[in-house]
């Protein structure tokens, strides 16, 4: 059965085929739609971000494939699996075989001292590590574009907010701008009469899951050795996103799952020392991991003390 893509605002039916090759072509012509820009505000063209994972894989043979000009940057988050640390530093060595400029940025802090000064663990609803680990703002980049594997298909929120292009001044993106990848020249132009702090182009916005695993297969990509693991995402283990996923992450990778307890052990030792109260206190760090790991969606946060409240409202 053919499948429906939105184009122009007309439904096409394309076939799979056909539809695989519109993605690609259509990917292709934005990056080089977009590169003029790049190179106005950043000699190196293309700022990717590369973590690891499937889709910034693909991303980064589109660019390759593409000819702009581009340099490849990675996140340490201090919490990566052991295979994804060891597959970026492989990785980036063969690209710099290859000509492209290739970087690690490491944190101000590590996870494990970000959650002491922060006094809890992160929660889906206070994702504190992000900002500071993943998607920190260095001084170098600024008003630089950046390109990223994002894929409306990876959930509904992806869906409704993000598009294969976004531009915006504000760090929490409350004024972002989006576009469709047929509307690059309306997004330059709205760019010429504004220089935005955060310009973001995402060429597999519209890829669908089995588009980018035919695609890689194909292609022959060098995959993340996690996926031949089993692990169905790539990236901090116990991140509160993945849901149940975390249980079967702890499960390949004990040392983590002490190295939490242990971080709850001091939380908890930390706020006791403080003379700070809170409502329910863990008795000790196994107690609270237990909670953050079954049980903390029905937390809530609250933001006139110190730390968070362990209680249900």
């Amino acid at each position: 059965m053919p499948l429906r893509i939105l184009k122009k605002g007309k439904m096409q039916q394309l076939d799979f085929l056909n539809r695989e090759q519109y993605l690609f072509d259509s990917a292709i012509q934005l990056l080089k739609d977009c590169e003029p820009r790049a190179l106005e505000y950043y000699p190196k063209g293309f700022i990717v971000g590369y973590s690891g994972g499937k889709d910034s894989e693909v991303l980064v043979d589109i660019f390759f494939k593409s000819g702009v000009k581009f340099m490849i940057i990675h996140n340490h988050t201090t919490i990566d699996t052991p295979e994804t640390v060891y597959h970026v530093r492989k990785r980036f060595r063969e690209w710099e075989n290859r000509g492209i400029t290739c970087q690690i940025n490491y944190p101000r802090m590590s996870f494990w001292a970000l959650c002491l000064h922060k006094k809890m663990l992160p929660l889906r609803i206070c994702r504190f590590c992000c900002s500071e680990l993943k998607e920190r703002n260095i001084t170098e980049y600024k008003f630089a574009t950046h390109s990223f594997g994002v894929r409306r298909a990876e959930s509904a929120s992806r869906k409704k907010y993000r598009d294969s292009i976004e531009m915006g001044n504000r760090r929490d993106y409350g004024d972002r701008q989006k576009f469709h990848f047929d509307n690059t020249a309306e997004a330059a132009e709205l760019s010429s009469c504004m220089r935005y702090r955060y310009y973001i182009v995402n060429p597999l916005a519209y890829w669908p899951d089995e588009i980018v695993w035919r695609y890689i297969e194909s292609e022959r990509l060098d995959l993340n050795p996690g996926y031949a693991r089993g692990l169905k995402r790539i990236g901090c283990i116990g991140c509160p996103m993945a849901g149940d996923g975390r249980i079967a992450e702890f499960e390949q990778y004990p040392v983590y799952k002490q190295n939490y307890i242990r971080l709850c052990d001091r939380i908890i030792k930390n706020g006791r020392d403080s003379g700070k109260q809170y409502k329910n206190v863990f008795n000790d760090g196994h107690e609270y991991f237990e909670w953050w790991l079954h049980k903390s969606d029905d937390c809530y946060v609250d933001e006139n003390q110190i730390g968070f409240d362990f209680g249900v409202p």
